[in-house]
């Protein structure tokens, strides 16, 4: 009995031990339901609800149509000249996670890119490379009847959605390419760095220009279609859930008149024009040769198009306003000039002869030689004139420290500011700079060199034109911009009116800048600007013919400069300002000059010298429109002019009896 009792006693213990064992694993295992549940509804519940609703929702995006671009000349209410615009048109998309598998998905893409003639290894690497739950835009600017195609058989295009798009317009194709820039799919590292500012991966941004400065204001807010779709991916019915709002519109400051004058004249050249408003910064035009048409490499599928842009000898995407840089040339005269002027080194009057070279005496004498045989001038006929050997002893005189100083209060090696991206500054030498660089001090002949615009020295057309700036504007700057206003959607208010920004002022005095502007002066009436002087507007302005040091394959060697402003002696308020630099353009005076009368022309027949047309104008001196070429005179003449006319205006030039 009691063996019995004790046998029961160890089975009882066994079961009680195998009920416990099988309680606790039991709870384990409720334990770990709970905590699955948990986890699905409440940590990652939001994440599975989201993924639910896709499969039963598809939220298509609505990318918002970018604002419009409008040339100076917007009124409210008219027709008005639209630079950048936009159309309605269609992209397709997908979701990469929504299939089954890589395999089906790859299929998808082999069909689609025969029919949409896509890259498809090119959209399968920006999946991989991306979150698999985002939005890919599979084909832009898709036309309607292949989107009817693909929404007719949905077994056959799985998990391919079509939306609204807008196509970025730019409506007079290369002429505003730099100054307007384009827009381009968002690369990856672009939108890491902007994601936090709202920016979504399927967006078009700016890539250069206005297009890119302005970007925040001209994109919009997208908007999205709530797509309701059954289990087998049939679309059920859909609905607005958020309408895209428009970006704001920009007024610019260029005129298309002046644009088309400058883009028809450089037609096949190579080089850059800028033309501004020196009491405002307001840039008129700004056009850089060769150039590109932002049609052809907007679409997602640019790649081949964009590769042979850069690969272009000739580089296209370079805006030579902004970004290329060049020995100033005989412009940099004025400069000197001022220099020697304000550093009372020399006077308006202070005459060197000019044999047609200058021996540089030294250990071994150094020849510079000028164009031409000058004679005996004073500094407002050497400016005329372009006389070399006059400034060549001038920089002598002056030195090079003070000519580099007055180089950068000019701004000449900083950066303008202007409001479009990538612009690099001009270069002015100094002593330690070339000691540095090449383990020498700097010589007189340097200085030589310099004082003309050659040797070390460079500078971008863009500075260029806001050095004459400062001449019109008694020495104040403002920085030049090509925004004029900000305008809501629908142009029915002014967000933002753009004001002018003083950037600096240089002092100068009322003799200094009276003596270079007549010289400037002097260079139309009796010349190498000489081409000038029958405008009705009076121009002042200074060529300039640039050596360059690489051997190229261009029939010519040189780069041709012209820099001036009209009209003379009118008020700053009502002066015009340009810059040209052509590329291997022989000289100044034959590629440049008559840029720059097309120009001024152009901008008299405008009205744009309205207000100084009742100032006090030099007309004895204005030759009569029927004779287009001023006749250069020689030295000791002055010819097809009013000799007391000229007498009375400037004065007796050295050497020359009238």
């Amino acid at each position: 009995m009691l063996m019995q009792s004790s046998l029961r006693a160890k089975l009882q213990e066994a079961f009680r031990v195998r009920m416990y064992f099988y309680m606790a694993v039991a709870a384990v295992a409720f334990a770990a339901l709970i905590l699955q549940l948990l986890n699905l509804q409440v940590i990652q519940g939001k994440e599975y609800q989201a993924r639910a609703r896709i499969n039963m929702e598809s939220n298509i995006p609505i990318p918002a149509a970018r604002g419009d671009v409008y040339d100076r000349n917007f009124k409210e209410g008219e027709k008005n000249v639209v630079l950048v615009s936009n159309r309605a048109s269609f992209n397709l998309t997908t979701i990469p996670a929504k299939f089954k598998s890589k395999k089906k998905l790859y299929e998808i893409l082999d069909l689609l890119s025969r029919l949409l003639k896509i890259d498809k290894d090119e959209i399968i690497d920006e999946i991989n490379s991306g979150n698999p739950w985002e939005r890919v835009v599979l084909k832009e600017d898709v036309e309607f009847d292949t989107i009817v195609k693909i929404a007719s058989h949905p077994k056959k295009f799985p998990n391919i959605d079509w939306e609204d798009a807008s196509v970025r317009v730019y409506n007079f194709s290369e002429m505003f390419a730099h100054a307007v820039g384009y827009v381009g799919s968002i690369s990856h590292a672009e939108y890491r760095r902007l994601k936090s500012e709202g920016y979504k991966h399927y967006q078009k941004i700016g890539k250069s220009g206005i297009e890119k400065q302005y970007d925040p204001l001209l994109r919009g807010r997208d908007g999205y279609v709530r797509r309701i779709v059954d289990v087998r991916q049939r679309t059920e019915g859909e609905e607005i859930g958020q309408r895209p709002v428009a970006g704001n519109n920009l007024v610019l400051t260029i005129d298309y008149n002046i644009q088309k004058i400058i883009y028809d004249a450089m037609k096949g050249m190579k080089g850059a024009a800028i033309v501004l408003k020196p009491s405002t910064g307001e840039v008129i035009a700004l056009l850089s040769k060769p150039d590109f048409d932002p049609n052809l490499i907007i679409s997602k599928n640019n790649a081949a198009i964009i590769k042979k842009l850069q690969n272009d000898k000739q580089r296209p995407f370079l805006d030579r306003v902004i970004q290329s840089k060049y020995p100033p040339a005989s412009t940099f005269k004025l400069v000197t000039a001022v220099a020697a002027l304000e550093t009372e080194k020399a006077t308006p009057d202070k005459t060197y002869y000019c044999p047609g070279k200058f021996v540089l005496k030294g250990y071994r004498d150094h020849v510079f030689y000028d164009y031409d045989v000058h004679g005996t001038v004073d500094l407002h006929w050497a400016i005329a004139k372009s006389c070399s050997v006059y400034f060549y002893q001038l920089g002598l005189l002056t030195g090079p420290t003070i000519m580099m100083r007055y180089a950068e209060d000019f701004g000449l090696n900083q950066k303008s500011g202007i409001d479009i991206p990538g612009e690099v500054a001009g270069f002015v030498p100094s002593r330690q700079w070339k000691y540095k660089v090449f383990g020498q001090p700097w010589f007189d002949g340097d200085t030589v060199n310099m004082s003309i615009g050659q040797g070390f020295l460079h500078v971008t057309p863009i500075g260029m034109c806001e050095f004459v700036s400062a001449l019109v504007n008694n020495g104040i700057v403002y920085r030049p911009h090509l925004v004029k206003e900000i305008r809501t959607n629908d142009n029915n208010r002014v967000i933002t009116a753009m004001h002018r920004e003083k950037v600096r002022e240089i002092p100068l005095s009322p003799l200094t800048l009276q003596a270079v502007k007549k010289g400037m002066r002097l260079s139309v009436t009796s010349g190498t600007s000489g081409r000038l002087g029958y405008l009705k507007v009076p121009v002042a302005g200074k060529t300039g013919t640039a050596q360059t040091r690489s051997i190229r394959q261009e029939k010519y060697s040189q780069h041709a400069w012209f820099v001036g402003y009209a009209p003379y002696d009118g008020p700053p308020e009502t002066a015009v300002a340009t810059a040209i630099l052509i590329e291997y353009g022989i000289a100044g005076a034959a590629s440049a000059v008559p840029i720059a009368e097309r120009i001024f022309a152009k901008l008299h027949e405008l009205g744009y010298f309205t207000a100084a047309s009742r100032q006090k104008q030099d007309s004895p001196l204005r030759k009569q429109p029927e004779a287009k070429q001023a006749a250069v005179p020689a030295p000791g003449q002055v010819a097809g002019r009013d000799a007391a006319a000229v007498k009375k205006t400037y004065g007796n030039p050295p050497g020359i009896k009238l």
